[in-house]
């Protein structure tokens, strides 16, 4: 072994040691900027009353004996033309099995105007007693837990009135669901 002659063991000892100290605090660093950016991007909790909301609105829209017209000749069911004549609760209640609903509500109303719910042509309701109860909540704009959230959405739709004839109009989905 061949050594420098003017430092000794413990010298070129405490020399590694103390060139170790600049890694360490690197690697201190490194691993505070990994935890931490795990923890930024880590989501503890899902929102999914969005989800919720747009897929019981797809059912409004595609469900068959809900509120779309029915070609009774093609057996078809058109998801852009609203029935005005055959638009009631208990069809659109029997076109989703939800036992026990206490979850979402909805009402539905087509207008002339968009967003006009002074003056609908007609107006459905989607588990009716739980909208009502929900709704005042919904004004006050309750956030958090024993909130409850509101989703609308309009839609430009073709209704057919009683005789027959076809017109063209707007159709608003109002889901609402506590948080």
């Amino acid at each position: 072994m061949s050594y420098n002659k003017g430092m000794s063991r413990k010298g070129i000892l405490s020399f590694n040691f103390m060139s170790m100290i600049p890694r360490i605090l690197f690697l201190v660093i490194m691993l505070t900027v990994v935890i931490v950016l795990v923890e930024l991007y880590m989501n503890q909790k899902f929102n999914t009353e969005d989800l919720r909301a747009e897929i019981i609105l797809n059912g409004f829209i595609y469900a068959t004996g809900g509120i779309n017209y029915y070609d009774a000749v093609t057996g078809r069911t058109y998801p852009e033309i609203i029935d005005l004549v055959q638009m009631n609760a208990t069809e659109l209640e029997d076109s989703f099995f939800f036992k026990d609903n206490n979850v979402i509500a909805a009402k539905i109303y087509v207008s002339h105007l968009p967003n006009d719910a002074t003056s609908p042509l007609k107006e459905l309701y989607y588990n009716k007693e739980w909208y009502d109860s929900w709704e005042p909540i919904v004004r006050l704009k309750i956030g958090g837990i024993g909130g409850v959230a509101e989703y609308k959405r309009t839609l430009p739709t073709i209704y057919r009135k009683e005789g027959g004839t076809f017109k063209s109009g707007y159709v608003t989905y109002q889901v609402v669901q506590p948080k």
